[in-house]
């Protein structure tokens, strides 16, 4: 595993930032937002709203714009096969925020991650059904006015370098329903020590732009079995947590597999601890 420094970008650059940051979050209609992503996302398939389908879960107003969590549970009905989440903040300069595919065959799927909110916005949840059709909850989170997508990182780039790439895995519930399924489900937090810089954070003492270097791709794995695949943009968190529900086949480690935007590819076999 190499590990690359951070550098910055010139001024010129980070101005060019700057302006794709005003110009994203600039005040628009909701219904103008939604229309203008909807066909660079999805085309013109048709998107079914359904609450029961897909169970969105976020806070009414945010306590910290820079870590929001938003949970996704979707439960496909007649035993269709969720293909993939994909959570979309609106108002963010990338709005798709982060696409889960699942890799084992199941109609439920429950995923959770800590996200950046550059504002005020709707968030939607499309979860996406090995048959074609698309389902969609969403709803507004409101926030501070923290402007977190250019929110300066909470240490120095020296200090987030030491620990760039750790990760930590965290049984966050008991397993559920374990007498009745042979092979239970379990739902595991996942932890990665980086700083997502997202290329419109200002570096504090230089007071230069920061090159955009986060996490865009997880690969996740029990055993020799795959779990899932995850797609991320520059809403994930600083050190982000992304947790998620898996049928557990008996495996005793994870193999997690990270790339970030610099191709720096982090990898770790992590214990799985029952019970903790």
């Amino acid at each position: 595993m190499t590990k690359k420094p951070f550098i910055h970008l010139g001024l010129a650059v980070g101005a060019i930032c700057a302006g794709l940051s005003l110009s994203a979050s600039a005040a628009l209609p909701v219904e103008l937002t939604w229309a203008e992503l909807k066909p660079s996302v999805f085309g013109q398939r048709l998107i079914t709203r359904n609450d029961e389908v897909v169970k969105l879960d976020v806070p009414y107003r945010a306590k910290d714009d820079r870590q929001v969590p938003v949970g996704v549970q979707a439960s496909l009905p007649n035993g269709v096969k969720v293909k993939s989440v994909t959570i979309i903040i609106d108002e963010n300069p990338m709005p798709v925020s982060l696409t889960v595919r699942p890799e084992q065959k199941r109609s439920s799927l429950w995923v959770s991650a800590s996200m950046r909110f550059n504002g005020p916005s709707p968030v939607r949840a499309v979860v996406e059904a090995e048959n074609g059709q698309l389902f969609m909850s969403e709803a507004i989170v409101k926030t501070s006015g923290l402007g977190a997508c250019a929110a300066p990182p909470t240490t120095t780039l020296d200090v987030a370098a030491k620990t760039l790439g750790n990760m930590r895995l965290t049984q966050i519930v008991t397993p559920l329903n374990v007498s009745s399924l042979a092979k239970p489900v379990m739902r595991t937090k996942l932890d990665i020590s980086h700083p997502n810089l997202t290329g419109l954070q200002l570096d504090q003492i230089t007071l230069r732009y920061i090159l955009p270097r986060y996490v865009d791709k997880v690969a996740i794995d029990q055993g020799d079995e795959k779990l899932m695949t995850i797609e991320a943009g520059i809403s994930l968190a600083e050190n982000p947590s992304i947790a998620f529900d898996y049928v557990s086949n008996g495996a005793d480690r994870m193999q997690v597999e990270a790339k970030d935007t610099d191709d720096t590819v982090f990898s770790h076999s992590l214990q799985i601890n029952p019970g903790s």
